[in-house]
């Protein structure tokens, strides 16, 4: 006797077939988002600009070809970003990745009238944040009002870059992204190495919770 308690109903259930059909449409979904997750991490869109940003960790290589597309644009101005490096800077003499890079870039040849470093505070958190905060800072210190800025980057962090480098400018200033192919993996295949995989399921979700937990943080802007 169930006192009341309980009554028997009837629910629709899936056959064999409707399985089969779910797990086929899942696994092709899951395929399809594999394939499309490193398009998405790591746009490239230039616009028109004077001015190109750079991101200071960035290997040597990315750097390179940083000054390849300085020389082959219409840049007056290239700046390195990045806060402080947490280990080697007693060796190394620089205490930021922006000092790092504009020394790299130095010993490149690129030329130093056409280079600035705006190194980012020492924080713990929110550092791609941060540093564009500074890079903000230095142009307006120094009375530059760029018609448009390009950052150059790393990879699947591109978004990540594009998503805050929006929010700390603004609408503005038109804002362009170049994600540079890391060289340690083929990005067609990147679920096939370790770094790969670690290097886009990273920043799909760190790009996941700067939409979805940082936006609107910054109210400040670069016309202000």
């Amino acid at each position: 006797m169930n006192l009341g308690l309980f009554r028997l109903k009837s629910i629709w259930w899936p056959t064999w077939r409707a399985w089969f059909l779910i797990v086929l449409l899942g696994s092709v979904a899951f395929v399809g988002g594999i394939r499309s997750a490193y398009p998405f991490l790591a746009p490239t869109h230039r616009v028109p600009a004077e001015v190109l940003v750079v991101e200071g960790w960035l290997p040597e290589y990315a750097l390179k070809a940083a000054i390849h597309e300085f020389s082959e644009n219409s840049y007056t101005l290239l700046v390195t970003s990045g806060g402080p490096l947490w280990e080697g800077h007693h060796a190394s003499g620089f205490h930021s990745y922006a000092e790092l890079a504009g020394q790299v870039l130095r010993g490149l040849n690129f030329d130093t009238n056409q280079l600035a470093v705006a190194p980012g505070p020492k924080v713990w958190r929110h550092r791609t944040f941060h540093s564009a905060k500074a890079v903000q800072d230095y142009l307006v210190a120094s009375k530059l009002d760029p018609s448009g800025i390009n950052i150059m980057t790393l990879g699947p962090h591109g978004k990540r870059t594009e998503i805050i480098y929006s929010e700390v400018f603004g609408d503005q200033i038109p804002l362009g992204i170049i994600s540079f192919p890391s060289s340690e993996y083929d990005q067609k295949s990147w679920w096939r190495t370790s770094e790969g995989t670690k290097h886009v399921l990273t920043e799909a979700m760190a790009s996941s919770y700067e939409g979805l937990f940082n936006s609107g943080r910054n109210s400040s802007r670069i016309a202000e």
